[in-house]
Formats: C-alpha cells, structure tokens, sequence
C-alpha cells in the first residue's frame, strides 16, 4: 500500500464497500424475492464471505478500512491522516451506492413483481418488506413478533414496533459494531501469539462478521457499517423509495448509520 496514490487508495475503498454490498446485500435480495435463502446462518456466512472477499481484494490498495467507523477510530487511535477521513468516507458511500445500482439493475423486474404480489406502492407504509433488500431497519421487518412476516397486513399485526424499539436495535449496533473493531484489533495486533497469516486475516474477519450478524440481526439487521446503509439509502432515495430510504419507516435512520460509528471509536477505546 506503501506505493499507493490517495487516490488509487480512495478507489480501493469504494471497491472494497462495492464488493460488501454487492454480495451480501445479493443474498438478501434471494431470500427476500425469491425465498431461496433458507436461514439467518446461511445470510450470516455470506456477509462474511463478502467482507472476507472485499479484504483480499483490496487491502493492497487501501489498508482496508471500508466501513467509516473504522476508519475514523483509526484516525482517532492509530494515526490515520485527518485530512483523509472524509475522501474515505466519500468513497466508501459512493461503493455502496454503485452495488445498489448494480443489483437493480439484476433484480429490478423481480422487486416490481414482489411489490405488486404484496398490493404494496414503492415507498408506502409497509414497503420495508421490499426495501429491506437494499438496507438495514430496527426492528428487521423479516423477523419481528413471532415469526416472519409475509405481508403488509401481517407486519401491521406483529406490531414490530413495539417488540423492538429504536433504543433497542440502537444498542444491538453499538455493541455489534465496537466488537467488530476489537476483533480487527486483535487480528492486528503484533504482539498476539494468535496473529493470523496475512492470508488467513480475511477469513477470521469474516468468521467473525458471520457471528455478529447472527448475533444482531433479527433485531437491527446488523449494519455494522455506515457506508453499507448511507450509500444504498442514497441510491433509494433517488430511485423513489420516498421515506423508505429517508427518514426510513419510524424515522430512525440513525440507528443503522451513526450507531455503528460511535459503536466503532468505542471498540477502539475499549481494546486500546
């Protein structure tokens, strides 16, 4: 990376998040329109097999930040440049984007059809049964109350909001997310008798994203990262997705995006 232009650096980032999102978010978008998807542990291993993809792919480019709560606790706690905090960021947002972009452009009869098959608009009360493809939500509108919800009327009837609140997924995100960092840390640090091969780094990582999104996502549908929700949310926000991308169902977009921030510098914190 020692040799690598800001600039091929930023592009490293975008590509890294792209990869995330495009992998991950895709086995979301089977289970939700095509129900090939059969549990949470299959969807748990494939976001850790799209980080452990996105890691080997791009850590020779940018060190690998791909999520701006990482890179701003590296910022704050290891010495990354101030000044290169918000092109990260950009970048990052911007790969996330694109990977929406890209899914559309696979799915986008298929999303239309399940709409239409739910009697549900784009962006109306109830349409996070769709959008939920493309971003995380508190409660995950798949698993609220006693089991999944199959419809508009059924969402309503499981009465999600009340069995999770906002706090609640809030504080699934913060926790999720500061784990996340210290297990980055410990995989990182050089006096560690455990410190993996350089090879073998992205696969811990993706172990151990496969474990926090079990852990987390029947409640918040474990974000874990800012870029992956803010930069699909971008691309719904302008593709008609109305209050489904912003504010997001109950207002609570922050949950998914500044959480797992603040959860990421305290992780950092906390290992240091």
């Amino acid at each position: 990376m020692a040799g690598t232009s800001w600039l091929g650096r930023y592009i490293g980032e975008a590509l890294g998040v792209f990869l995330i999102v495009l992998f991950g978010d895709a086995v979301v978008f089977a289970a939700v329109l095509a129900g090939v998807v059969p549990d949470l542990i299959t969807v748990g291993v494939a976001w850790g097999f799209a980080v452990a993809i996105a890691v080997w792919a791009g850590a020779s480019l940018s060190g690998a930040h791909f999520n701006p709560g990482v890179t701003l606790a590296m910022a704050l706690r290891r010495r990354f440049p101030w000044p290169q905090v918000i092109p990260y960021w950009l970048a990052q947002i911007a790969g996330g984007f694109l990977a929406a972009a890209t899914l559309t452009s696979f799915y986008g009869g298929l999303i239309d059809a399940r709409l239409s098959g739910l009697g549900l608009a784009k962006g109306a009360e109830g349409s996070q049964l769709v959008s939920m493809i493309y971003v995380p939500y508190a409660p995950n509108p798949g698993m609220i109350g006693i089991g999944p919800a199959a419809t508009a009327a059924g969402l309503k009837a499981l009465e999600g909001w009340s069995k999770v609140s906002a706090w609640q997924g809030a504080v699934a995100e913060f926790v999720a997310t500061a784990l996340l960092v210290v297990f980055i840390l410990a995989l990182l640090e050089e006096r560690s008798v455990n410190l993996p091969a350089g090879w073998f780094f992205p696969l811990a990582l993706g172990v151990g994203v496969a474990l926090l999104v079990v852990l987390a996502a029947p409640v918040s549908m474990a974000s874990l990262n800012a870029a992956r929700d803010l930069g699909p949310r971008l691309f719904m926000a302008l593709t008609g997705w109305g209050r489904m991308a912003f504010p997001g169902p109950r207002g609570d977009w922050w949950v998914t995006t500044v959480v797992p921030t603040v959860g990421a510098v305290a992780g950092a914190y906390f290992y240091d």
